[in-house]
């Protein structure tokens, strides 16, 4: 009886393990079926950062090669960017995703420029993610300003309303910003946006295109005082 009871329990033991790490799987397998499209800023090994993003397709934009005014670095599991002083850096790179519903960010803010709000037309974030819908060139609205497809800017903020669709001085028929969450100092968050019915909604469209570049940003040009902000993203995932 005591050795019945014994092999009894043992089974009961494997039947738990087996199905507890069934079910691991099946939501591992789930997640990983979810994901059309991801960027890892995680693995960064050694040598110059913009060497390592240049493998990654992202090439530097505005003042994102100059080190005096805009410091693209590595700490951690993060990409770092920074401003030394009123500057704007951009790096982008051009994709094909044509299956997404969401797009999931996990970032975070050293420090936010002085006095940025978009609600208070201080057009200046720590970070911003870009998304770009399509190849229709929409009008920037001015012909000194090349015109651009559809795009969606995503940032991170401490006082703007979220989830409200800005426009710029430029690009008011074809680009939209938007927080799209509160960042404490030095946290990460992790952001899960409807990418695809935003576009929808911004842009008065039946379906999202494809979205055909990315991009990953800092400003501080418009911001008060020494224009200095910081800010970190290790990661963005495009999901079904």
């Amino acid at each position: 009886m005591i050795r019945s009871a014994t092999i009894t329990r043992k089974r009961t033991l494997v039947i738990c393990t087996v199905v507890v790490m069934s079910a691991a799987f099946l939501v591992a397998t789930a997640r990983a079926a979810a994901i059309t499209y991801d960027v890892i800023f995680m693995d960064y090994a050694s040598g110059p950062t913009l060497q390592w993003l240049d493998k990654k397709g992202f090439e530097p934009e505005r003042d994102a090669t100059n080190s005096k005014k805009v410091v693209v670095s590595h700490t951690g599991n993060a990409l770092v960017l920074e401003t030394r002083k009123q500057a704007a850096g951009l790096l982008l790179s051009q994709v094909q995703i044509h299956t997404y519903s969401t797009i999931r960010i996990k970032w975070g803010v050293n420090a936010f420029p002085p006095g940025a709000s978009y609600a208070k037309g201080v057009r200046s974030e720590a970070i911003m993610v870009y998304v770009f819908f399509g190849t229709e060139k929409i009008s920037s609205g001015h012909f000194l300003v090349p015109d651009s497809p559809y795009f969606i800017g995503l940032y991170l903020c401490d006082s703007d309303p979220v989830g409200q669709g800005f426009t710029g001085r430029y690009f008011k028929a074809g680009g939209r910003y938007v927080c799209v969450d509160r960042a404490p100092i030095g946290k990460e968050v992790v952001t899960d946006f409807p990418i695809a019915d935003a576009f929808k909604q911004f842009f008065g469209q039946n379906h999202a295109p494809p979205i055909s570049g990315l991009g990953v940003g800092i400003d501080t040009e418009n911001a008060q005082g020494n224009g200095v902000g910081k800010s970190f993203i290790s990661e963005i995932e495009l999901l079904q």
